[in-house]
């Protein structure tokens, strides 16, 4: 299922899985029109106030990824979700309990942005990836544009004693770490797509 979360609405396409969206896909002829109606329905959905879900069912990967190619400016992101003695490493940015996570630069894999961004903003050195965990989509306006962010996530462990540091110039305030009595208020005050994308691999980090 491919979610796309803006403010506190989701756009939902249920038979597309949004780690296998290809946005560098070919178009095909028999796509077009339905890129083409998408197209013309995110402008009316990104400006609909309303919070409720949105499901669409009958288009094909091929043209939502066109639609999506023409709507929105792409900002692919990366990030992690640090483990440390059953709990996991969370951040504080402008109030909002999160995930360490940043841009990915030009030239950098997901992999290498994920750590090089989670040990920015936490201070966490020899940080080494255990798996890849799904990706959540969200956008935004930005000067006037939209843009839509992929964020990569990566279960990481580190080999040194944690000793974090927030990443102030970046509005981190605060790292903490969750654990299972901790992990509840943690997803109802995080945003959306993580709490519903990431909230079973997290409660998972936090139950053994």
């Amino acid at each position: 299922m491919y979610k796309i979360f803006h403010e506190n609405k989701a756009l939902i396409f249920p038979k597309i899985e949004g780690d296998s969206l290809r946005l560098d896909a070919t178009l095909q002829e028999s796509d077009r029109y339905d890129a083409e109606l998408l197209c013309d329905f995110f402008p009316e959905w990104l400006d609909d106030r309303d919070p409720g879900d949105t499901f669409i069912h009958e288009v094909g990967e091929n043209a939502v990824a066109a639609a999506l190619k023409e709507t929105f400016r792409m900002a692919p992101a990366a990030g992690g979700v640090v483990v440390v003695d059953g709990k996991f490493v969370s951040i504080v940015r402008k109030g909002i309990p999160d995930l360490p996570k940043g841009h990915i630069e030009k030239g950098e894999t997901p992999e290498v942005a994920a750590l090089r961004e989670v040990e920015e903003e936490t201070g966490i050195g020899k940080l080494r990836i255990v798996k890849e965990l799904p990706s959540t989509w969200h956008c935004y306006l930005e000067h006037d544009e939209w843009t839509l962010k992929r964020t990569y996530w990566y279960l990481m462990e580190s080999e040194e004693t944690i000793q974090p540091k927030p990443q102030t110039e970046e509005g981190i305030t605060e790292i903490k770490l969750i654990g299972n009595e901790e992990i509840e208020d943690f997803l109802k005050n995080t945003y959306r797509s993580t709490s519903e994308i990431l909230g079973e691999d997290l409660r998972h980090v936090v139950a053994k």
